[in-house]
């Protein structure tokens, strides 16, 4: 039978819907999800005002291509503030709240050791200056975290609002059976992660300009000869490492494999970067957001029977919808599987045996509860800098490679298309069908 679908070009704006109102919600409803989701951490002394912006833009960007990965890293910073809240409230802290630890985490704290250069903190570093005694807890109450903060509740309040509102109108076309574009689909997943990063990052300040400084009356020298042995090899980023030292980075960790400029240069670091890969370590909120994350891929498989202009990109569509949803499920189960490798490595090396339960206990970093190990941390950097790292890189770079060419294809279709849609995407969804009539 042959195809009876009438295909339109431009339609300039009628009494109805237009191609300019499609352009113009689609696109004004990923500014709002992909900036004002933005959560970064505080950025360094004396950047100024153009810095944190172009660095916030660029984040925008790279959003805009791979949204759920900002939405796995907002999920790891909530475990993060999570475990800084446990750990104080552990030593007798309830006043405590987890918008301190987030503000904590993010280089909200600065310590400025007697005649040596400050640096920032994150709180596990918090945790253990008070366990040892040069910090009483710091008095900054949640009122004044919220008021360095640049957005409220209300704020978020009313871009989930709107976002929601684009996500109505899109199932009242569906419930309606009026075709929806490729556009407003993949806003769609926008749409989904912001929700679920703003969920997230419910109680993370918003564009902090400048941290809290945290004067001590000991030297760092003094600090890392107390510390002894742990604290004899150089540091990486700041003189705290030995204490924790970070998460594997992209900017640190990754790029230096790829033989690409790593900025700051400056040590100690002068921030807390924004790259940390998460690290999450608890099995139900690793269910939750593998769900979330996969499912942002398979929304784009609600386009399976789109009308396309043409029968290849209708193809194309499907396969970079499969890849788009199956690399992301591949990246979750492979991250998964390093991790436990590790674990047993680093239970065969400290001479562990291997059990389901020791296994757990070294993926959530939770070795204290080892018998034996007396809460000292099993660590393997040769293992992790070049068996994890590498085979990582080995892995990643070509399934990267076939995510970003997908994502890609995704993108520029979801444009294309609108150059000849089904004349009945033109049509508004008749609201008062859902008006109750006597």
């Amino acid at each position: 039978m042959a195809n009876l679908t009438t295909f339109r070009g431009w339609v300039d704006q009628p009494d109805g819907r237009g191609t300019f109102d499609i352009i113009w919600s689609s696109f004004l409803t990923i500014f709002l999800c992909t900036w004002t989701c933005l959560h970064l951490n505080v950025p360094a002394p004396k950047e100024g005002i153009w810095w944190p912006i172009f660095r916030k833009f660029k984040w925008m960007v790279f959003t805009i291509f791979a949204p759920e990965f900002l939405l796995g890293l907002a999920a790891g910073q909530r475990l993060n503030a999570r475990r800084t809240t446990d750990n104080l409230h552990a030593m007798g802290f309830t006043t405590w709240t987890s918008r301190h630890s987030f503000y904590a985490n993010m280089g909200g704290f600065v310590l400025q050791p007697r005649e040596s250069t400050p640096f920032p903190i994150h709180g596990i570093h918090l945790v253990w200056l008070i366990k040892e005694g040069y910090l009483t807890l710091p008095e900054i109450t949640e009122e004044e975290i919220a008021d360095k903060s640049k957005a409220n509740l209300l704020n978020k309040s009313i871009v989930c609002l709107q976002t929601g509102w684009f996500v109505v109108q899109c199932l009242g076309r569906w419930h309606q059976k009026v075709p929806l574009t490729t556009l407003e689909l993949a806003t769609i997943t926008y749409v989904w992660c912001t929700w679920g990063i703003y969920a997230n990052w419910l109680k993370k300040p918003l564009d902090v300009e400048s941290p809290t400084v945290l004067k001590i009356q000991f030297s760092t020298a003094d600090i890392l000869t107390k510390a002894g042995p742990a604290a004899s090899k150089p540091y990486r980023y700041t003189p705290l490492d030995f204490v924790w030292d970070w998460h594997v980075s992209w900017t640190t960790d990754v790029q230096p494999h790829l033989h690409f400029r790593v900025d700051p240069r400056k040590r100690p670091l002068p921030r807390i970067l924004n790259d940390g890969f998460p690290w999450i370590d608890r099995a139900t909120e690793l269910v939750n957001i593998s769900f979330m994350i996969t499912f942002y891929g398979a929304i784009h498989m609600f386009g399976w029977n789109f009308i396309f202009p043409t029968a290849i990109e209708k193809t194309l569509w499907r396969v970079s919808a499969l890849v788009v949803m199956c690399t992301v499920a591949v990246f979750v189960i492979w991250e998964l599987g390093w991790g436990v490798i590790r674990a047993w490595h680093l239970l065969y090396i400290n001479k562990r045996p291997i059990r389901l339960k020791s296994t757990y206990y070294v993926w959530a970093n939770k070795v204290e509860k080892i018998p034996g190990v007396n809460g000292l941390p099993i660590h393997d950097e040769q293992f992790d800098a070049n068996v994890i790292t590498g085979w990582h890189l080995i892995f990643m770079i070509p399934l990267g490679v076939l995510y970003v060419l997908s994502r890609l294809y995704v993108m520029g279709e979801a444009l294309a298309s609108l150059r000849a849609l089904p004349s009945e995407t033109f049509q508004d969804v008749d609201w008062t069908r859902y008006i109750p009539h006597s």
